[in-house]
């Protein structure tokens, strides 16, 4: 298949997966009793199953979602597409939920802080409700509302990926993490993703929209215009 620009968007989904899919996949390999690698692990793996359930769900959430952002693939398979929406929804929720297990029910770590906790447990809440939404959406067969709100849980739930970046820039200018700057850098991944989502939402929405039609929406929400459009039909019939 030929590489176009439909595909540039699904290829910078993957590179985002990427950062959280390979420190998941080196986790999984400690867990299953290689050498530790990564920082915090007696910490994170007081609650195996959930961690590892986490990672699984997670990295097939980012990999599959990925390829719902490909229009030209979305058409020619739209039996994977509705295949693939069946996978995503129940493996966003499981990340969704273990995630606000590991969240309550871990020790914090050292640079944590109670804000942080509190922005994760919205952040969950946010997720969830998107993917029920967009899941009752397309069960009425409401299709512009389905995709909204899956594009909206997809990129709540990439904002690990996100978070590498923020992270960095902070590390790169300021070194080592505080809890308030743990916090403000998680937070605006989380918050850039969420802005993201909207603007390709409504751009869209936009380009869907006749142009010729918007003038007319203008012109009938004046009640002036409206009145007189009314009064010249009824001249012109007589």
């Amino acid at each position: 298949m030929k590489f176009s620009s439909n595909w540039l968007i699904p290829a910078g989904l993957l590179v985002l997966t990427l950062v959280p899919s390979a420190a998941g996949t080196l986790r999984l390999t400690e867990m299953a009793g290689a050498a530790a690698v990564l920082p915090d692990g007696d910490r994170v793996v007081q609650s195996p199953v959930a961690l590892a359930v986490h990672i699984v769900s997670v990295i097939v959430f980012g990999v599959v979602g990925a390829f719902q952002f490909a229009p030209s693939f979305r058409r020619r398979h739209r039996r994977w597409h509705r295949v693939a929406g069946r996978i995503l929804v129940p493996c966003g929720l499981v990340a969704a939920v273990t995630g606000l297990w590991l969240t309550l029910f871990l020790p914090p770590a050292e640079v944590d802080s109670v804000v942080l906790s509190g922005v994760r447990v919205v952040v969950v809440a946010y997720m969830v409700v998107s993917l029920i939404l967009g899941f009752t959406a397309i069960r009425r067969r409401d299709f512009p509302a389905h995709r909204a709100w899956m594009i909206r849980g997809y990129a709540i739930g990439m904002g690990a990926g996100t978070q590498f970046f923020t992270s960095a820039v902070w590390m790169a200018a300021a070194g080592s993490f505080t809890p308030a700057s743990r916090t403000a850098t998680m937070a605006a991944a989380w918050l850039i993703n969420a802005v993201a989502a909207e603007w390709i939402i409504r751009r869209k929405t936009r380009r869907k929209t006749p142009r010729a039609a918007r003038p007319v929406a203008r012109q009938a929400a004046r009640p002036g215009v409206a009145a007189g459009s009314a009064i010249d039909t009824v001249r012109n019939l007589g």
